[in-house]
């Protein structure tokens, strides 16, 4: 019986782009909810716009927040889905591998939550301290496999 666990890495870039699916699922239902017909899906990413003086404002700025948070994601994956790819590459001990990736996800949970719920400012820099923290973990993992790369002869 192995005794190697099984690596959850490349399994984790998925899970990455699930979640920050999750906002914009939010943000549609709430945005269809609340736009009395004046959605379009033709220009989709122009709606938010469309709709700022017609929707009440706290409804608007949740799904800002939302919003925000959807793209913020999906401009981070690029970048944790190389470094997970590239610790297999260079065969970072799965244990490893699988604890970044847990982190990574953990912090992008952390980092929407405190996005779409922030009401003050104090929290929107917890917010940003979430997001260094969550884009420190591919950066280090990067690092760690640029420095076995720089091993092999």
């Amino acid at each position: 019986m192995s005794t190697t666990p099984t690596n959850y890495s490349v399994h984790s870039i998925i899970a990455a782009y699930g979640l920050g699916l999750a906002p914009h699922g939010y943000y549609f239902v709430k945005m269809m909810a609340n736009a009395r017909g004046e959605a379009s899906n033709i220009l989709p990413r122009e709606n938010l716009a469309n709709l700022k003086g017609t929707l009440k404002s706290q409804v608007w700025t949740q799904l800002a927040k939302a919003r925000g948070a959807h793209l913020n994601a999906m401009e981070n994956l690029p970048l944790f889905a190389v470094a997970m790819l590239a610790g297999n590459v260079a065969k970072l001990p799965t244990s490893e591998l699988n604890t970044l990736s847990l982190e990574y996800l953990g912090a992008r949970l952390l980092y929407m939550a405190t996005y779409m719920g922030a009401r003050s400012e104090a929290i929107s820099y917890v917010r940003t301290g979430l997001w260094a923290w969550s884009v420190s973990i591919p950066i280090m993992a990067l690092v760690k496999a640029g420095k076995v790369f720089n091993q092999v002869e």
